[in-house]
């Protein structure tokens, strides 16, 4: 028979009778009293798991959260009003997306590069026009400009296209002129039939004239961007035999286009030097002037002084002056710092001030702004910070563009790179079917989303209390929707499904509701995630961690609670011990020896 062990207690004047034995039901084991050292060493074992693994798990949860970031910034809506299944992305190597602007340019807004070309002539052979002045209008949009070209006894074919391209880019329309030579049609442009030598009429798709920057204009888009030859004394004109170039039809062409040997460009700008405002100017009284040359014009600023002016007073006036001069100039007032007069012996300190900034405008390629500042003017130091500017060059595919300002037309104006730096190296961009790299891209989201699930899910009591709930919601709210899309929860760990072809029919139906699910400024699954994904990023993960101070060893106090639950639970407790264990400690027992209660 087994040794069973009984011990008593008088509670409110009951007799209570605790009895153990071997036979003791798991239930009784798991209530009383092995509930209480469960949780003890429960709390031991994840106060050691702390200590092991919650540093190197919150930089794992912190990278799947980079790389979920990473993966929805490079999801791409097509936007260029053709058929969804026409449609067209263009996808970028990672490095480029630092150095350049790529953009597939909308079927209303096409704009050739080279807008006209010549027919071929044989360079070295006189030309048939005779001597005297030719003169011819050039007009972009509503802008025209009367050029002339003289023509000389003798002047051959080479010579003349010279003269012409070189008063066509000395003009102020940005326009600009370039010789090609070839021996077999379409050896340079691929659609010049010329051969030997022939012009090239281009504008740069930077000044392209669009309905956002046409502004208050009433002239017709097509009108605004036309670019158009005339005779008005001779047949200058005529002779070249000018025809335009074709816009392209249909959506970009799907291929690779490989970049290399990028410079990006910029005007040149002179900058003075930083001055109080409020003090008074140092230059002398009287009329100053600095000179100036852009391309082939050539000119000066002009301005006075009086006696008693501020610099303030003083650098306005040399905008305005420089502003004023030419088109081709452009000046503002800026704000800059300059070092206090007030020397602390440790360190200088820097106060607010003012410069002027001069900088060319709308440069042609080859076109330097450059200043000379006359006597008496060294102390503006325009020369100090000078950027000298240059042509923005870029290499595609083996052939290298020059561009004035930085951006270079594709595909025949179908796709538009502009150059933000510098580099060498060769990196793809590429034109791809917009569906399938958007069914792609849905995928490598889904997998990115599932990934950071999985590095959460099994270091879930690391966390606060709905850390990873912080990405399910967006998908539990609209659950319905997004199965319709293709996108639904499954397995135990409620990871995502993608359905490819569920996706595809979905776009297939209603492009503008997948795109509103998923991108939708407010509610879109996507743009939710990386609202998420920007607050945890910029708190760090490791600040979601439940307090180290909530998880105290066995035999050290109760820990803090975490949560309000755990709170109010603590509480209840103590309310309960208190109004049941009332006992008179004072006078602990009875004539029996036994515990009293003096409740009541």
């Amino acid at each position: 028979m087994e040794k069973r062990v009984v011990a008593e207690l008088t509670l409110d004047g009951t007799k209570l009778r605790i009895a153990e034995s071997t036979d003791k039901s798991d239930s009784l084991q798991r209530v009383f009293p092995g509930s209480y050292w469960e949780e003890r060493f429960s709390r031991a074992a994840l106060k050691n798991k702390y200590e092991l693994t919650a540093p190197s798990v919150a930089m794992e949860v912190q990278s799947r959260v980079k790389s979920l970031s990473e993966t929805l910034a490079a999801f791409r809506w097509p936007d260029q009003g053709f058929g969804l299944s026409s449609s067209r992305l263009v996808v970028n190597d990672p490095f480029l997306d630092k150095n350049i602007s790529s953009s597939l340019t909308h079927k209303d807004d096409f704009q050739r590069y080279y807008r006209y070309y010549s027919r071929g002539f044989s360079g070295e052979t006189e030309t048939s026009l005779t001597a005297g002045t030719y003169k011819f209008d050039m007009a972009l949009g509503s802008a025209s400009k009367q050029l002339e070209v003289e023509v000389s006894d003798g002047m051959t074919n080479d010579e003349l296209l010279e003269a012409v391209r070189d008063v066509v880019n000395d003009s102020s329309l940005p326009v600009q002129a370039r010789i090609f030579k070839q021996n077999a049609v379409g050896s340079n442009p691929d659609d010049l039939l010329g051969t030997g030598s022939a012009l090239a009429f281009s504008v740069n798709t930077a000044y392209v004239v669009t309905e956002e920057n046409r502004g208050d204009s009433t002239q017709a888009l097509d009108a605004a961007n036309k670019l158009s030859f005339s005779d008005s004394s001779g047949h200058l004109i005529s002779n070249l035999k000018l025809y335009a170039t074709q816009l392209p039809i249909g959506p970009a062409e799907e291929g690779r286009y490989d970049l290399s040997n990028a410079v990006a460009g910029g005007p040149s700008q002179f900058l003075s030097k930083s001055f109080d405002i409020n003090a008074e100017t140092t230059l002398t009284a009287g009329d100053h002037s600095i000179d100036y040359t852009i391309g082939a014009e050539s000119g000066t600023i002009d301005f006075y002084v009086e006696d008693g002016e501020t610099w303030d007073t003083v650098l306005s006036r040399i905008a305005n002056s420089a502003a004023s001069t030419s088109d081709k100039i452009s000046a503002e007032v800026v704000d800059a710092k300059l070092v206090s007069p007030v020397y602390t012996g440790d360190d200088y300190y820097l106060i607010d001030g003012k410069a002027v900034s001069i900088t060319a405008v709308n440069p042609k390629i080859g076109e330097r702004l450059e200043l000379e500042p006359g006597s008496g003017l060294d102390v503006l130091g325009l020369n100090v910070t000078a950027h000298p500017g240059g042509d923005a060059q870029l290499t595609v595919n083996g052939y290298t563009e020059v561009r004035a300002p930085g951006e270079f037309a594709l595909d025949r104006g179908r796709v538009t790179v502009e150059l933000d730096g510098n580099f060498g190296e060769s990196l793809p961009l590429r034109v791809v079917d917009a569906v399938a790299e958007m069914e792609k891209n849905v995928g490598l989201i889904t997998d990115g989303y599932n990934d950071l699930r999985k590095s959460i899910l099994p270091a879930e009591d690391l966390f606060r209390e709905g850390f990873a709930d912080l990405w399910r919601d967006p998908v539990t709210d609209n659950a319905v929707d997004l199965e319709w899309i293709g996108l639904k929860e499954a397995e135990e760990d409620r990871l995502l499904w993608f359905d490819s072809d569920t996706f595809y029919d979905a776009l297939l139906a209603d492009p503008e509701k997948v795109r509103e699910l998923l991108e939708d400024e407010e509610e879109g699954l996507f743009t939710r995630w990386q609202e998420v994904n920007d607050e945890v990023i910029e708190n760090k993960v490791s600040s979601y961690l439940i307090p180290e101070t909530s998880l105290p060893g066995p035999w050290l106090p109760e820990p803090s609670p975490r949560t309000e639950l755990e709170l109010e639970v603590k509480k209840e407790l103590v309310d309960t011990f208190e109004d049941s264990f009332d006992f008179d400690f004072d006078e602990p027992a009875d004539d029996t020896g036994r515990l009293v209660s003096t409740k009541g």
